[in-house]
């Protein structure tokens, strides 16, 4: 291991005091004339109250001395949204002021984006309300570009929440950030600067690790995953100065062999929590140190405080740079569902399987001309073939000893490993006597992934409107049975 890996983030003293009230996302945070920079970046913060702050501030402590300990780099922090934890009410005011407050005690110029839980403020009823108020209080608009030192900077954001489609969760960028963020990319590739990307989910192809039967089912897992994900990966492969690219949204840790995945010359970079909310026990944050001819990337460990060396390369090498993770610091769990990105089947032979090996195996079906269906487990998942990325889940919970095969309109099976598949109308699954368990059509697009979760916001309008009109019917109700009783009590009255 490196000696720089070994070496251990010295708590700052706390920062001075928080200038909440002043505080102003990107103000000084440009600099292009740094010879040297180090900056945080910080994913999900999902702050909660309670015993949790301590391990809030530590964490800050532990960032603040990081980003500090050389006297000659310029300090920045980027923090890649989802401030608050519900008990935090995500989405409000309340909750954008104390994440305000949080990131104002780094007393650094620090920025952010926002993330899918940003958006979900029970007091807006709009997606623009709810924008509009984040960045009232933050000051800044949701997307940016600053240059600092010999790279560019560029902070995209989700815009919608109530008005997805499906999943409310969904990370989406508008057609307005697509123009600022190609006409950025187009500057700083005739400037010949490296591009530093910062969005809250990653990207369709970029490979990184994902959680299958969370984000990859509910179709909320890369930007724009409903709408044109294609988008990213192509202005990627356009722009090989893209070199990096941070995200967060899965709330996992670093020590993944696809926690960085290198596509071209970019590396995209999944970025962990600080907090409780980690999905495998780890707390981490990334530390991205940058001088005129190169980077290095680190893992920051909030349990021990210790920096790991995962990433070093030279801004002008468009090859592509070489983790450096220790292969003993890796972790690998297939039965936890969040299937590698990069799906090997198991070794045969007397081999020495190596973490990615020990996937389970997978059966491959061919079903369209960009569509594979990955059976493994109990789950069956789409994959999108000009990204090899999975886009959707198709069957969940398959019984033990299940059997999937492609049919054709007339109920052939398919040849699914010899054709493209294109021919099958239908999946089929079987128990093991061959009986018909679930058949599953081709979907509104024309592959097999199923929409599992529909956009919540709009059912609990429906719902409440509703029950709003069943009380108003109610209500109407018991208004015309009183007043045909107080009429019927009148006549009686009359007849006396």
């Amino acid at each position: 291991m490196p000696v720089l890996a070994q070496a251990s983030v010295q708590a700052a003293a706390p920062a001075g005091p928080a200038a909440s009230e002043t505080f102003e996302g990107l103000k000084g945070f440009e600099d292009r004339s740094a010879a040297v920079f180090a900056c945080a970046i910080m994913g999900d913060l999902h702050l909660e109250p309670g015993h949790q702050m301590k391990l809030f501030e530590e964490a800050r402590r532990q960032l603040v001395g990081a980003i500090t300990e050389d006297a000659s780099a310029v300090p920045r922090v980027v923090q890649l949204g989802d401030l608050g934890g519900y008990k935090f009410r995500p989405g409000s005011r309340e909750c954008f002021a104390r994440g305000r407050d949080f990131l104002a005690g780094f007393d650094v110029p620090t920025t952010l984006v926002t993330g899918n839980h940003d958006l979900e403020g029970d007091e807006f009823e709009t997606d623009e309300d709810n924008l509009a108020a984040w960045q009232e209080l933050f000051r800044q608009k949701h997307y940016w570009a600053a240059e600092v030192g010999p790279a560019t900077f560029i902070g995209l954001s989700t815009v919608r929440f109530r008005s997805n489609p499906y999943s409310v969760h969904e990370v989406h960028v508008d057609e307005e950030q697509l123009a600022f963020f190609k006409a950025e990319l187009e500057k700083a590739a005739a400037a010949n600067r490296p591009v530093v990307m910062f969005t809250h989910a990653p990207i369709l192809g970029s490979g990184l690790k994902v959680v299958q039967t969370v984000h990859v089912k509910n179709r909320c897992a890369w930007l724009n995953h409903s709408s044109n994900p294609h988008a990213f990966i192509e202005l990627v492969q356009r722009y090989p100065n893209i070199r990096l690219w941070f995200s967060g949204h899965f709330h996992l840790s670093h020590n993944y062999a696809d926690a960085i995945s290198v596509v071209g010359g970019t590396a995209f970079v999944l970025t962990g929590v600080i907090g409780e909310c980690n999905r495998d026990g780890f707390r981490h944050s990334r530390l991205l140190k940058g001088t005129q001819e190169g980077y290095e990337l680190y893992t920051v460990d909030h349990e021990s405080g210790s920096l790991r060396l995962d990433l070093a390369h030279r801004w002008d090498d468009l090859s592509a740079p070489q983790p450096l993770t220790p292969e003993e610091e890796l972790i690998c769990d297939p039965s936890a569902g969040w299937l590698c990105s990069k799906v090997d089947c198991a070794l045969g032979g007397e081999v020495e399987p190596t973490l990615q090996d020990l996937a389970p195996t997978v059966t491959w079906l061919n079903a369209g001309p960009s569509c594979m269906l990955a059976v493994q487990d109990d789950i069956i998942v789409e994959y999108d073939t000009r990204s090899m990325s999975p886009i959707g889940l198709v069957c969940m919970d398959m019984p033990d000893d299940c059997t999937a095969r492609l049919v054709d309109a007339a109920g052939n099976e398919v040849d699914a490993l010899n054709t493209d598949g294109s021919t099958a109308v239908a999946l089929e699954v079987l128990s093991a006597d061959g009986e018909l368990h679930q058949r599953i059509k081709r979907n509104h697009v024309g592959t097999f992934f199923q929409i599992y979760q529909h956009n919540k916001w709009v059912a609990r309008k429906k719902k409440e409107a509703e029950e709003a009109a069943a009380k108003q019917r109610a209500a109407g109700a018991a208004g015309a049975a009183a007043a045909a009783a107080a009429q019927q009590q009148a006549a009686v009255g009359a007849r006396r």
